[in-house]
């Protein structure tokens, strides 16, 4: 926001110019110019398809058997509970855990059947996030910054649990698509006014419109925040565009979304403090700045006979600024520039097999990754001095294919396979006899069976297998005899083997008919072995390493139901149980001990709760009838178990408490008008969602401690939105 005026801006970076360009769009279009929407007959066999598991658009019924637990949270899901981030609209769901390990609400951890998706460097992602088809997860670490997706501008977002075969590479607990909005008929127009506690403000806008065989969306969101920890104030600013041509040949979107951020991060706490002051920030100055832009193209049509043809493609490039504020060392920067590049191919239709259908698909997508990253250590007086300076040029190779056969009445057969192959150089720019290679090469196959005989029943059961290649951070910090410094000290350290994970799942799903008011029940059991986990090893307060180990394991079970009523009643209350343990005997690092700890098979994988709890119900208070507004109300829990703090995978010390928390919401609508009011942790509960050992440097003697990062408290936040 501090703009020099020699400096151009951005309209991302520049709220005058965003908002004058969302005016523009919000405008009505001239009378003479308003003619009512057509379509050429023939479109609707080229109308936009839904389908959950595979990653570009594609026959609807081939999706049936395919995924095996899905779930689907659309739009009015995200509004309804005002979340922030992907990890907010995730927590909704079974199994899935959020922490917030840098102490930064728009960046929190988020742990699904034990694995995770964090915008921290170090942690082991095991979770693949797409938008519109391509994959957001970076290419330095696969982490994903949250604060970057177009959470505002998605019409739902898709979560495919266990390894995704078709979806793409990396994803061994699940992958998670968000597919972002069009314009449609009629038009809609709204702006959202919001203000809330701890300084918080967010401006958002959007419009879309359809106008004959074109359609166009345009959104924007703003948001400024103190922060209700000391020094952690944020700015978010995000900019999302699509313009679109549905015709009886094309179905085709051109998008564009780009965010300009600066989050300051407080981090966690020693216990010792924590129970001082908890909003103290112990190194003050920690922030992250991130600039973003993406640019997707995607596009089907019908070829021959009931095959249709789907393309993506996309470019993308990030630059972002790290400072880390160092107590016992100094000072560090780390400055990354990722340009990206890719594409994928499909082909999917139907045919006839001994009388039955066959519905299959195949493609094959590539990627180009270059990515620079630049470490300078920042003295307390002077200027900043390169310390690391290093680059490499990802090439990602990728074909896949399945298929659905219904062997007999009601029982479908699927398989499916994918090979990739990943050539990841690392260059050393300071030291070039560092340089190295590494070359990653896979077939990851899926089969499985779904029985639908009894009306809206479905029973599945499926056999996968994912794989995640080391990230260029991981491979460069993997040498337990020479530690990296944080942020990463990287050079050619000892290779690491790929992660390989097989997982066994049986699942039952029954949606009821509308007469009996909306039920929909869910149960699933599955069982992920693992090998070769990969695990950044902590050795000291400010340096580790990577390292395999040689098994661990991941099974449970979860259980969700939903039952929404005629008159709008919604009571909804889901349940998850992860076992994530250590599968065999291995010595890790550890800050509370130089010799280190024996982890041993059965030990549980820290930062996973054994139980998880959602439950809420939603319910009509007054109905809107003529002069008189509608009022709704709803009242949102959860309870997470107890977890082993990171840096104890023994599993010999103290457990983080289990907590609960409550969240109300009340909406008022009248007209085209809407004032709702949020409170979360209503009751202000105090609790802690993240823990860690490490030396507490304000001590004599520098003792090893538990750092907690404390829950928000209770805040409120209010907003104003109309429709026009």
């Amino acid at each position: 926001m501090n703009a020099h005026p020699s400096n151009p801006q951005s309209a991302i970076r520049n709220p005058q110019l965003l908002v004058g360009a969302l005016l523009l769009a919000l405008l009505p279009p001239p009378a003479g110019a308003q003619q009512p929407d057509s379509l050429p007959k023939d479109s609707a066999t080229l109308a936009p398809v839904v389908v959950t598991g595979v990653r570009l658009p594609s026959v609807r019924e081939l999706a049936r058997g395919l995924a095996g637990r899905t779930a689907a949270l659309s739009a009015t899901d995200l509004d309804a509970r005002g979340v922030r981030s992907l990890a907010d609209a995730l927590e909704q769901l079974p199994g899935v855990t959020t922490s917030d390990e840098l102490g930064a609400t728009g960046q929190l951890d988020v742990s699904l059947r034990g694995f995770n998706v964090s915008p921290v460097i170090g942690l082991p992602q095991g979770v693949t996030v797409y938008v519109d088809g391509v994959r957001a997860n970076e290419p330095g670490a696969h982490e994903v910054n949250f604060d970057l997706l177009p959470l505002e501008d998605v019409e739902r977002v898709e979560v495919v649990y266990g390894p995704s075969v078709l979806l793409g590479r990396n994803a061994l607990g699940a992958a998670v698509n968000l597919v972002t909005r069009r314009g449609a008929s009629p038009p809609s127009r709204e702006l959202e006014a919001s203000a809330g506690s701890f300084g918080r403000y967010e401006l958002k806008a959007h419009a879309g419109a359809r106008h004959g065989v074109w359609d166009y969306y345009l959104g924007a969101r703003y948001e400024r925040e103190d922060g209700w920890r000391d020094d952690t104030q944020s700015r978010i600013a995000t900019l999302f565009a699509k313009a679109g041509l549905l015709n009886h040949t094309w179905d085709a979107t051109l998008s564009y979304s780009g965010a300009d951020n600066k989050i300051f991060q407080a981090g966690s706490l020693p216990e010792t403090e924590l129970a001082q002051n908890p909003r103290a920030n112990f190194t003050r100055g920690d922030f992250f700045a991130p600039r973003a832009h993406l640019a997707v193209l995607n596009a089907q049509r019908l070829v021959g006979r009931g095959a249709q043809l789907a393309v993506n493609a996309f470019g993308r490039t990030m630059n972002s600024e790290q400072f880390n504020a160092n107590f016992v060392s100094a000072d560090s920067r780390q400055r990354t520039a990722a340009r990206q590049a890719g594409g994928a191919l499909q082909l999917s239709g139907k045919l006839g097999l001994a009388g039955r259908a066959l519905r299959w698909l195949a493609g094959a997508d590539a990627a180009y990754q270059r990515t620079a990253v630049r470490i300078f250590a920042v003295p307390p007086t002077g200027p900043d001095s390169l310390t690391e300076s290093v680059r490499t040029n990802e090439v990602d190779l990728g074909a896949f294919a399945g298929a659905n056969w219904e062997i007999a009445r009601s029982l479908t057969a699927t398989v499916a396979a994918r090979y990739d192959w990943i050539r990841l150089p690392f260059e050393d720019l300071v030291d070039p006899s560092q340089s190295g290679l590494n070359i990653f090469q896979r077939v990851s196959p899926r089969v499985g069976l779904t029985w639908t005989g009894l009306p809206g029943h479905e029973v599945y059961a499926s056999v996968s297998r994912g794989f995640r290649s080391p990230a260029v951070v991981e491979l460069a910090c993997s040498d337990p005899s020479s530690t990296c410094p944080l942020p990463f000290a990287l050079g050619p350290d000892p290779a690491l083997r790929p992660v390989v994970a097989t997982n066994y799942e049986l699942g039952w799903h029954f949606r009821g008919p509308g007469g009996l008011g909306g039920l929909d029940a869910s149960a699933t059991a599955y069982w992920t072995a693992v090998r070769d986990d990969i695990f950044f090893i902590a050795s000291s307060v400010t340096g580790g390493y990577f390292q395999n180990i040689g098994a661990t394991r991941r099974a449970g079970a979860e259980a969700a139901l939903e039952w929404t009523s005629r008159a709008g009643l919604r009571l909804y209350a889901n349940y998850g149980f992860t076992d994530a343990t250590f599968r065999t005997t291995a010595l890790l690092a550890t800050t509370r001990d130089p010799a280190g700890e024996t982890v041993a098979p059965g030990d549980a994988l820290p930062m996973v709760p054994s139980h998880r709890v959602n439950a809420g119900i939603a319910l009509p208070v007054v109905r809107e009838r003529g002069a008189r507004p509608s009022v709704r109300v709803a009242f949102d829990a959860r309870y997470v178990g107890r977890q082993w703090l990171r840096g104890d995978e023994a599993n010999a010390t103290r457990r983080l408490a289990d907590y609960g928390v409550a969240d109300a919401a009340a909406t008022v609508t009248w007209r085209s008008l809407e004032l709702r009011c949020m409170v979360r942790n209503v009751l202000d509960r105090r609790y802690e969602n993240f823990g860690t050992y490490a030396e507490n440097p304000t001590r004599p003697g520098n003792p090893v401690e538990r750092w907690l990062t404390p829950g928000l408290p209770r805040h409120l936040t209010v907003s104003l939105s109309t429709d026009f």
